[in-house]
């Protein structure tokens, strides 16, 4: 299980669309994926929609042209070279016009759209709380898992829901074991993540905390998904677990500060990284508030920005590139500049790449150009993972014992490096 609701690029980014058993488009049933699959093109422009404007623009064109028919035949008349030049300079230019007239309004109905497009908290087929869900994938009790219910205020008020899966102090003993910080992606809720939280949870034996974005799950809709809501998420999530952790109030499990990594998975990966970056800044400016850092961050089939998604989905775009950005896109989730803000002003942390090489949703070359980023200024640890069969959201079942077994590298390097960090952090931090 990966990370649940697979959102496809579809035909617009040339690299296919997954088919329903049903038939029905836009969803998809994948044999190891929990939730049906969301295609997020024809969520956006469906294609009778940029066919039938394509044929407005031929029309146009070849409406034009006839009208020029008569200054043709001239011109093949008089065999004048320097008019057919011309001529076609013109026709080149005019189609130019029509092309950029097109790619605008396209991109205005985008624009209107986008959220709505981005985030999928209930995919075709699917209910939105996990209580719906079906089989074993209403909670983490069905796949005989110690938890917690998580309630956590967000700093606007918005109540979000999550669950702590733990390994009870009986048998994890005196130490206390790594705690994920789970951030999913765009499409559906936290029980459709449960067999991976259940791998993660057995074969690391570590802890995961996983909450639902406002909107998703059982959370509140508060401000409704966007990035500076999914940000007070993020930043409650993680000052939740600190919190607990400090007051060691729980008698059933052991939790550590300096134990801390996130895991981000497509666009929860974007958003851990958000987070790394502003729990630093929040430290570099040294005020007495701030909180500790986590010990690193692994990133899974995770996007340079999301400009640079837009026009992987939407081809067009590319016409307009420069015009992607603030304020034309309301959540940029510019992830590469995060990374690079870590990596320029952190080095004790640990960094871990995972990245499927058959990802028809982030093209493969984005996970390169991350970790070209962070290789180049290297932290304590880095890692990075690339598995031949690992679609999107099926990596870790496709990439199977060798996906854990590279897993399990990385948090061997974490725990080697752990005193030196600590140390560190202690006295520079």
């Amino acid at each position: 299980q990966g990370e649940g609701p697979r959102v496809a690029a579809g035909r617009a980014s040339g690299r296919g669309r997954p088919v329903s058993p049903s038939g029905a488009r836009g969803l998809s049933l994948m044999p190891d994926a929990a939730a049906p699959d969301v295609d997020l093109a024809s969520r956006g422009l469906t294609r009778y929609a940029v066919v039938g404007s394509l044929g407005v623009a031929l029309a146009v064109l070849l409406y034009s042209r006839a009208g020029n028919s008569e200054d043709v035949d001239g011109l093949e008349s008089t065999r004048d070279s320097w008019n057919f030049v011309l001529s076609a300079l013109g026709f080149a230019w005019m189609l130019a016009k029509i092309i950029l007239f097109m790619a605008v309004i396209l991109l205005g109905f985008l624009v209107t759209r986008q959220r709505s497009i981005l985030y999928v908290p209930t995919p075709p087929g699917t209910t939105r709380s996990p209580g719906d869900n079906p089989g074993h994938y209403k909670n983490p009790q069905n796949w005989g898992l110690p938890y917690e219910d998580v309630r956590i205020r967000t700093e606007d008020g918005t109540v979000i829901h999550g669950w702590f899966v733990f390994h009870p102090m009986i048998m994890s003993g005196d130490e206390a074991p790594y705690t994920f910080v789970y951030f999913h992606g765009n499409a559906g809720n936290i029980g459709h993540r449960l067999e991976n939280i259940r791998d993660m949870h057995q074969r690391l034996k570590a802890h995961i905390l996983i909450v639902d974005y406002r909107g998703y799950g059982d959370s509140e809709n508060g401000t409704g998904p966007c990035e500076k809501g999914f940000m007070m998420d993020a930043i409650a999530t993680y000052r939740w677990l600190i919190e607990n952790s400090r007051s060691e109030a729980s008698t059933k499990y052991k939790t550590r500060t300096d134990r801390i990594l996130i895991f981000g998975r497509s666009i929860g990966g974007a958003v851990g990284l958000r987070l790394f970056a502003h729990l630093l800044k929040e430290k570099l400016k040294g005020g007495e508030e701030a909180l500790p850092l986590p010990a690193g961050i692994v990133l899974e089939n995770v996007f340079t920005s999301l400009a640079d998604m837009a026009v992987e989905i939407f081809p067009f775009l590319s016409f307009v590139r420069v015009l992607l950005r603030s304020p034309l896109i309301f959540d940029e989730w510019k992830a590469a500049e995060s990374l690079e803000f870590l990596a320029k002003h952190h080095h004790h942390w640990c960094c871990c790449l995972l990245g499927g090489l058959l990802d028809q949703i982030v093209p493969p070359e984005q996970m390169v150009k991350l970790h070209a980023i962070v290789k180049q200024q290297r932290p304590q640890v880095l890692k990075f993972f690339r598995f031949p069969t690992g679609g999107h959201n099926d990596t870790p079942a496709r990439g199977g014992q060798q996906y854990w077994e590279s897993f399990k590298k990385f948090m061997d390097g974490v725990t080697e490096s752990e005193a030196e960090r600590i140390s560190w952090c202690k006295a520079n931090l």
